[in-house]
């Protein structure tokens, strides 16, 4: 299957005819802002505590003369102060009726199909990217990227069929999760491979949505096994959605079992609210419980308020509660 992939790639990639027309360039992104009352009972937190979350997105899109489309992604980290240049994803696509390439620093193809929680406050509960239940919990993403996140990669989508749509992604060294590694020496740390399925359509008015996926390190006599494997399913009827997901991280033999799960409701086409639940066992038996409420309100502009109240009960680090209040922009 990788040897496929991969001669399929390079084939897509340098065996299509120029394009017809100068490649159009865009530049997006979004920036998301809290600030929260804090209180936690392991951790000496301030009692005001700012969090953010941003990227600027440069994407470009061009067609062959075929037909073919052909373009690239490139994800400026717009905060935080981390080691590095702070680009993240980067990668060049080509889709057509074969289905879609990407080749490059990327997280990998089973991971973007996953059917998550609903997002009734703006972001995504499930990637927490401010970090405030990372920093103060065990908190782990019911995601499948923990094994090779954005190093270099191969992902294929298959064309849609019925509402059905697969995905196969092929990592050749995960040793640096952030795409740089080496063209030729090989770093012992194992190839991982990743597969998952997706559908999407209307069953009895509803519209559903699902997606299975497995992500896992190859075997390699000097590393740890690893394998992520998640299911998500999300029913929209009306102004109410509900969804989320089911992980499972195994690391060498250890499991930590995911529920992350919550339900949204649409007030107007400006607002809607909704609750979030992360219940979290870890091998050894310990248990993560996270309950958010809160809703979120379109101001316009691409600017929304959102708000939120976050409890935590974690067996080892105790209690902790948050109340934020922030805005988020997207352009």
């Amino acid at each position: 299957m990788n040897k496929l992939l991969i001669g399929t790639a390079a084939i897509a990639l340098f065996a299509s005819p120029a394009l017809a027309a100068p490649m159009g360039v865009t530049v997006g992104g979004y920036y998301n802002a809290m600030v929260y009352s804090q209180d936690t009972d392991d951790f000496d937190a301030r009692d005001i505590g700012i969090h953010n979350d941003a990227e600027i997105i440069f994407k470009g899109k061009g067609k062959l003369n075929n037909g073919m489309e052909v373009g690239f992604q490139v994800q400026l980290e717009a905060e935080g102060a981390g080691e590095g240049d702070h680009i993240d994803e980067n990668y060049v696509y080509i889709k057509g009726g074969f289905g879609k390439i990407e080749v490059g620093a990327e997280n990998n193809a089973a991971y973007k199909q996953q059917v998550a929680a609903p997002t009734p406050f703006g972001w995504k509960t499930y990637d927490n990217n401010f970090k405030t239940w990372g920093e103060i919990s065990n908190f782990d993403k019911p995601l499948m990227d923990g094994i090779d996140s954005d190093a270099l990669k191969i992902n294929y989508y298959s064309p849609k069929m019925n509402g059905f749509q697969f995905a196969y992604s092929m990592t050749p060294d995960t040793s640096d999760k952030n795409g740089d590694t080496g063209l030729y020496e090989a770093s012992g740390d194992g190839e991982a491979t990743a597969y998952g399925i997706k559908y999407s359509g209307e069953i009895g008015g509803m519209k559903v949505q699902a997606s299975y996926g497995v992500n896992e390190l190859d075997e390699d006599p000097l590393e740890d096994a690893k394998e992520d494997t998640a299911f998500g399913l999300s029913i929209s009827s009306g102004n109410f959605t509900i969804g989320g997901n089911t992980a499972t991280i195994e690391r060498d033999g250890d499991e930590t079992d995911i529920l992350h799960y919550g339900i949204e409701y649409k007030l107007s086409e400006a607002s809607k609210i909704g609750l979030i639940i992360h219940d979290q066992e870890e091998a050894n038996g310990d248990q993560l419980d996270i309950l958010a409420v809160g809703g979120s309100t379109k101001l316009g502009g691409g600017t929304t308020l959102t708000y939120s109240y976050e409890s935590l009960e974690d067996d080892d680090f105790g209690d902790s509660e948050f109340i934020g209040v922030g805005l988020l922009l997207k352009f």
